[in-house]
């Protein structure tokens, strides 16, 4: 029986589960059954629900230092530093301890592919460990990373750097959403480009859309994990500026992080309420959600490729971002969005108000956005492109050894 493994170790929302997803549908049919592992609740029920074939659904119970301070959540944040902390002198034989775990069970299991899907890298350490696991089995071992690479940690950098050798030499292939992570991994982790291959993010086929111009009252939108790192008080900093200006705009903030409970007072103390919404985890109609939206901003200081850029194209929005990751790949300055610098209050403030202005410029630049959707980032483009890498490099039936 062919089987395929998928695992992730994961402790919030966001991308990186929904390429899981996705890279499964895309390979499922080549198998007799998969199996998809994680922590407890590191798949969430949604995005269970996108999956296109039945799949068995198991936790794993590996020890990290991430995995832990999850489970003292509600603790002050001082006192899960505190109580971490030793996780910094046993990393290494937690690390041993999972490789140990993985290698159990794969030989119990005997899947004849394991995907490790990442959201950043190091990202979950379990993940790594898995890689590991997998080569010593000599099992066929692929890994997914969805975000920029953090830089080695500067007390644990030749004990960081020796993992990442050992990941490199075990890990068939891996697979990334944009070409500038790639690139972060080569120079700032030392992979070998030619570990690496591009599939990006894909979404089902746009759905007819009629622009509308609802100036002076326009919405300004973002739909995003509400942390610091998704760059939402640069946005909310540039919208107090231009609302003073434009008092017709509206800005509205749909996600939960956590920096949501700060954005919540913010709105109440800032002297905008009524015309600032922060919303939460949203499971509603995305469809309707970003028919409300006139302008979208994605102010996000480290990236992949975000879905939500490519929801926004696929809705003809008029999109301001910042130039980061993987989204200059979707967006070309002045084509398909406005692109600024990360962290710029000032060019939030500028890109958002050359939009309000322009109704023309607004209705241009939505709809080469949503035509160079169409191009290059649909759900089919994508699930295509993953099964291409897998056959290629040589871990499908019919697979064709070729280089890609």
């Amino acid at each position: 029986m062919r089987r395929l493994l998928v695992f992730t170790e994961n402790y919030s929302r966001g991308g990186g589960n929904r390429y899981l997803i996705d890279m499964v549908n895309a390979l499922a049919d080549e198998f007799d059954g998969v199996v998809i592992a994680s922590n407890q609740g590191g798949v969430f029920p949604e995005d269970l629900g996108r999956l296109s074939q039945q799949a068995t659904i198991t936790p794993f119970h590996f020890i990290t230092k991430a995995r832990v301070a999850c489970g003292l959540n509600g603790l002050p944040p001082r006192l899960i530093k505190a109580l971490t902390f030793p996780f910094f002198f046993i990393e290494p034989f937690l690390f041993l301890y999972n490789i140990l775990f993985f290698y159990i069970y794969l030989g119990r299991f005997k899947p004849c592919l394991v995907l490790s899907c990442n959201g950043g890298y190091p990202g979950g350490r379990a993940n790594l460990a898995l890689v590991v696991a997998a080569a010593i089995r000599k099992i066929p071992a692929a890994m997914s990373v969805v975000s920029t690479p953090m830089p080695l940690k500067r007390l644990l950098a030749f004990y960081e750097a020796f993992i990442d050798r050992l990941v490199w030499r075990c890990a068939d292939v891996v697979v990334v959403n944009a070409a500038t992570i790639a690139s972060g991994l080569s120079a700032a982790r030392g992979m070998p480009l030619e570990k690496a291959v591009v599939a990006h993010n894909g979404l089902s086929a746009p759905r007819p859309v009629a622009w509308t111009d609802r100036s002076p009252n326009l919405t300004i939108g973002c739909i995003a994990r509400t942390d610091r790192a998704k760059g939402v008080f640069f946005l909310v900093d540039a919208f107090e500026r231009l609302a003073a200006r434009y008092p017709g705009i509206r800005l509205k903030l749909v996600g939960k992080g956590d920096a949501h409970a700060e954005l919540e007072a913010r709105a109440q103390t800032s002297g905008l309420e009524g015309r600032m919404e922060v919303a939460g985890y949203f499971t509603g109609d995305m469809d309707a959600l970003l028919d409300s939206i006139d302008i979208y901003v994605f102010p996000s200081l480290q990236e992949g490729l975000p879905y939500s850029i490519l929801e926004a194209m696929v809705a003809g929005k008029s999109i301001v971002a910042t130039r980061v990751g993987g989204i200059p790949e979707a967006i070309t300055d002045g084509a398909e969005g406005l692109l600024v610098e990360p962290a710029s209050v000032q060019g939030l403030e500028a890109a958002i108000e050359r939009l309000i202005v322009d109704a023309e410029l607004r209705k241009m630049l939505a709809a080469n956005a949503s035509a160079r959707f169409s191009r290059e980032f649909t759900l089919d483009a994508m699930r295509a492109r993953v099964k291409e890498v897998f056959k290629k490099v040589g871990m499908l039936e019919g697979r064709d050894n070729a280089a890609i």
